[in-house]
């Protein structure tokens, strides 16, 4: 309907055909959203009317959501608004790792061992950390995986080392080898945090500011983790659940005793995590939440996609709906300062659907063709976190 007003005005007046499109409510609306975005396409331009166009179906898109009874969360025309479907897989750009069921070396107490009786339900939160306190960009590099996992690693260090230290995005981008395609073929076109997490533990990391993140792919400047050697677990092995330990030499082990991915679809290990351990990498179906402006999500079906990576950084209550908080790395004008929360239920093991696409967005080579995801999005289906050791004994 509007552009047949726009057609009619433009009979019925003596003003010019720019005069009637700034005038227009909705190209209002989007000039307002190319300045505050920074968007340098030139009004007139091929690239306006297509972003024009997109930013038109994502805010008729965010109405007809809104219109709904009892919704929870609210849709908007955030920072995505302008992008298309294409565009917005890319960013996505972690398609997660669908894999024979394996177990790693449990050699240590796992958190599915735990239970999680002594973890307060109601409410957790790592915000407070000043690693957490700016929100990432991941830009247009299919890099998530190496955002979330250099997110956790962060936050981790601030937590359990006595002098916080970061770990680079850009090198794992760079450097992390992906021979087998899990989540992608690898740096920008995706991988995983487990890959991630064994890189950490074979090779000493750099810091973010001796290797700035760049958004593309790069150059990896050290020895790959196929060049150096293997020193735990085989390729093969990196995607099994449990505990993968660093062996006795490796470069990480000052930082990292080992790491653990989480029961595939396990409620209560992944509560215990949050609240014994620190913030944790989680793999999601974010195909839905490029309007999510604020309120609790609950808008994901049952059959998820996983082909996206993030950080759980906490969980609490609103008004009886029980909720988990995500900080995403989208920007801090996404969602709720950069965050979104998702619907959360003591039921969430049995909130479970199937994944018919890991060979297309979600799978190793050789995966399995379906896998069972549970949970709001399929958060529950693979989750990752990092063992550091204690702090250190300040000296007298």
């Amino acid at each position: 309907m509007a552009y047949k007003i726009v057609c009619v005005l433009s009979l019925v007046s003596v003003t010019t055909g720019a005069e009637v499109r700034s005038h227009h409510p909705l190209r209002e609306k989007f000039d307002g959203f190319r300045q505050k975005y920074g968007r340098t396409y030139a009004e007139g331009s091929k690239e306006y009317e297509h972003r024009f166009a997109l930013f038109s179906q994502a805010a008729a898109v965010a109405e007809r959501f809104n219109s709904r009874p009892g919704r929870l969360w609210t849709a908007g025309t955030g920072p995505l608004a302008d992008r298309s479907e294409q565009e917005l897989q890319s960013i996505r750009g972690w398609f997660g790792s669908a894999r024979q069921s394996r177990r790693g070396n449990l050699r240590v107490a796992s958190l599915a061992q735990l239970g999680s009786a002594d973890i307060p339900k109601e409410f957790m939160n790592w915000t407070s950390l000043s690693s957490l306190e700016m929100v990432r960009d991941q830009g247009g590099c299919g890099s998530c995986w190496a955002v979330t996992a250099s997110t956790v690693l962060d936050s981790h260090a601030e937590i359990y080392k006595s002098k916080q230290r970061s770990f680079s995005a850009q090198e794992l981008v760079s450097c992390v080898p992906n021979p087998k395609k899990c989540g992608g073929s690898g740096a920008c076109s995706g991988a995983t945090v487990e890959l991630a997490f064994q890189y950490v533990m074979e090779h000493p990391m750099q810091t973010a500011r001796e290797i700035p993140y760049e958004a593309v792919d790069g150059h990896c400047e050290g020895a790959s983790l196929l060049q150096g050697g293997n020193h735990g677990d085989t390729d093969l092995d990196v995607a099994a659940v449990g505990f993968h330990a660093a062996a006795a030499d490796a470069p990480g082990l000052k930082f990292m005793t080992g790491w653990e991915r989480l029961p595939e679809n396990g409620y209560s290990a992944l509560l215990r995590a949050i609240g014994e351990r620190g913030p944790v990498a989680v793999s999601v179906d974010a195909t839905a939440w490029s309007s999510y402006m604020y309120g609790i999500f609950d808008s994901c079906e049952k059959d998820a996609v996983i082909n996206h990576a993030v950080t759980l950084v906490g969980y609490g209550v609103e008004k009886g709906q029980m909720y988990w908080t995500i900080q995403n790395s989208w920007g801090p004008n996404w969602g709720e300062d950069g965050k979104i929360r998702l619907l959360r239920r003591d039921d969430d093991e049995s909130y479970c659907g199937i994944d018919h696409q890991p060979e297309e967005g979600t799978g190793c080579e050789g995966g399995p063709k379906q896998v069972k995801v549970c949970g709001m999005c399929g958060i529950l289906y693979d989750n990752v976190v990092p063992h550091f050791r204690n702090p250190e004994p300040s000296q007298a």
